[in-house]
């Protein structure tokens, strides 16, 4: 079993965790407010591709969940510092265009991108936009960087395809392979730990989905917990995936932990 000893840090999911939908799991205010009080850094993981920063924290607020602008950390964040890390300055960003304010230091080229951002745009996909951005790649050799590769995703109820299909289309037609951002993607805790300067033995991650936060966390050397809310299904604790080091039943029990 893992040793919460030397924890400095938390990488806490939202959806399923924290709330679901427009509900606030109990006691979850007054659970973040105790870890912080132990000088525990926490940094608020989210896989939304379509949502800004400002947006999540005017949620955040609203639930009166203790958080800074720099305590959220997405796909888009993340691509943002690999494209600094990187010294990519000139992309094509192909998804929701309220995620512009989560990029620093770069400039959105139509005509010759470094690098072409895929996220998911729903039923604004089409032949039109998917050909300018294979020619934008073709013709600039410019690399392909998808906030993540989801198959499918439920949206009123139904399954529908997600960006996943699209990306790989995309690669096919290009002959390139994407670079990955987003959970369980290694980019993204890596990305996520060298934000809050921490190595994966001092930090733990708290998840719902038994894939992207439990498998992404534990496949990339890092302590897992997974709560009995959100996403969680019985099924989880079969041998048929990753488990985690601990599961329990909220995030209520999580200062009990650690």
């Amino acid at each position: 079993m893992a040793d919460l000893n030397n924890v400095k840090g938390l990488l806490i999911d939202l959806e399923g965790v924290l709330y679901n939908g427009e509900e606030l799991i109990e006691g979850a205010v007054e659970t973040i407010n105790v870890l912080k009080s132990k000088n525990l850094k926490i940094k608020y993981l989210t896989n939304t591709t379509t949502t800004p920063r400002k947006l999540i924290i005017e949620k955040l607020i609203k639930f009166n969940l203790p958080a800074a602008m720099s305590d959220i950390f997405s796909p888009v964040v993340a691509t943002n510092n690999f494209l600094k890390q990187k010294n990519i300055s000139r992309i094509y960003l192909l998804a929701n265009q309220s995620l512009k304010t989560d990029f620093e230091n770069v400039v959105f080229d139509e005509d010759k991108p470094e690098a072409v951002v895929l996220g998911d745009i729903y039923k604004e996909f089409n032949w039109e936009k998917l050909n300018k951005v294979f020619q934008l790649i073709t013709a600039n050799d410019s690399i392909i960087i998808a906030l993540h590769k989801n198959k499918y995703c439920r949206r009123d109820g139904k399954l529908t395809l997600d960006l996943g299909p699209f990306v790989q289309a995309l690669e096919y037609a290009c002959s390139k392979t994407a670079i990955l951002i987003g959970k369980p993607e290694t980019n993204f805790f890596k990305l996520a730990l060298e934000d809050m300067n921490l190595s994966n033995n001092e930090v733990v991650m708290i998840g719902d989905d038994i894939i992207s936060d439990i498998g992404g966390a534990k496949n990339n050397n890092i302590t897992a917990i997974q709560v009995r809310t959100g996403k969680y299904q019985q099924a989880d604790e079969s041998n048929s995936f990753v488990q985690p080091d601990f599961r329990i039943n909220s995030i209520v029990d999580l200062p009990g932990l650690i």
